[in-house]
């Protein structure tokens, strides 16, 4: 199994480069990442859990959730990436994902959509979320896909 998933990583490499895509893993895990429209698709495709911050300047609770995401960032590295998205500046996927209201915050695994998670619903959701997807016990009724 460890053999075919490492062809698989080579010929995705081989693709990549020679396509010039941008490659994946190239972003700090300990941060959260400023994204825009472009970055944003190369962003979701970065291997583990990925989860977006659609935020904007004039909302109060996506201010308040911003140091919990820093700290989750911090507190996650390795395991998950943080990015943040200001949907007024970068629409094109607050669009795509039909974000209605903010904070909205995406949650990617290994590039696939999982679902959102919405309002500043503070600290530990996340980590209890983190730690179902990571251990493969998410339950899609809970309202992540």
């Amino acid at each position: 199994m460890d053999d075919e998933l490492e062809r698989i990583r080579r010929e995705k490499m081989l693709r990549i480069m020679k396509d010039d895509v941008p490659v994946v893993g190239t972003f700090p895990y300990d941060e959260m990442e400023e994204l825009n429209d472009q970055s944003f698709d190369v962003f979701v495709k970065q291997p583990g859990i990925v989860v977006i911050d659609c935020w904007a300047a004039w909302c109060a609770p996506c201010r308040s959730m911003e140091p919990i995401m820093k700290q989750l960032a911090k507190e996650w590295a390795g395991q998950v990436l943080i990015g943040k998205l200001n949907i007024d500046q970068y629409p094109r996927p607050a669009m795509k994902y039909g974000i209605s209201s903010i904070p909205n915050f995406l949650v990617f695994q290994d590039g696939k959509y999982l679902g959102n998670v919405v309002g500043a619903v503070g600290k530990k959701p996340f980590e209890k979320l983190f730690k179902k997807i990571l251990s493969g016990e998410l339950d899609k009724r809970e309202g992540y896909s």
